[in-house]
């Protein structure tokens, strides 16, 4: 198996565990609001499941993702067409979205738009409950592979314990638009950078007490 195919097998794993871990919570808080049922039993008759983040057979476990970036957590009503243009509270003009897709979500007549928008800004990790981390997809890659040639096998569990300790070090960002706090991408991408740089001095320390 090549450096490229490990790098990545490594990042799926990594994805799944968090996946893994986010579906937990939401079985643990499944405190569903009825608004949320209800437009999803109506627009699963409609929408294919390839066009959303949740999988419609996943009820129990993706009841509170957010439908575009699968983000799981407290979700808003968003209007599909909104209420300044006639739009209702119906459950066929309402999406469950989180504060950050709806700040971005389209606001017109059109009420093909918004899934059409939803579908163009899927990603490959909407559908694990983690679309807001596939920024970091286009770093990761070559921190992992400079580790790898540099020092073989990376410590999986060394680099999440530096990971958690450089969270500590940020602060999330209180929204303007009634998002709530979140950690922006800039935050991340330094919390990722400074993990792997802390991880990489780790081993060159070793290497000079050896």
């Amino acid at each position: 198996m090549n450096d490229e195919v490990k790098t990545q097998t490594a990042f799926d794993e990594s994805v799944k565990q968090l996946s893994k871990s986010q579906e937990k919570k939401s079985k643990k808080s499944n405190k569903t609001k009825p608004w949320i049922k209800k437009s999803w039993d109506y627009h699963s008759q409609y929408i294919s499941e390839l066009d959303v983040a949740p999988d419609w057979g996943d009820w129990e476990t993706d009841w509170n993702m957010c439908w575009c970036c699968g983000h799981r957590g407290t979700l808003q009503q968003c209007h599909i067409i909104p209420k300044s243009l006639g739009g209702t509270l119906d459950p066929s003009n309402i999406i469950p979205l989180c504060g950050l897709c709806h700040d971005k979500s389209p606001d017109v007549s059109d009420k093909n738009e918004m899934f059409a928008w939803v579908k163009e800004n899927l990603n490959c990790l909407s559908g694990l409950g983690l679309g807001r981390y596939n920024h970091l997809i286009d770093i990761l890659p070559s921190l992992i592979k400079d580790i790898q040639n540099e020092y073989g096998d990376i410590n999986e569990d060394e680099l999440h314990d530096l990971i958690g300790e450089n969270y500590e070090k940020t602060s999330p960002h209180a929204g303007q638009h009634k998002q709530g706090l979140f950690w922006k991408e800039s935050t991340r991408e330094w919390i990722i950078k400074k993990s792997f740089k802390d991880y990489k001095i780790n081993r060159e320390v070793e290497d000079w007490e050896s």
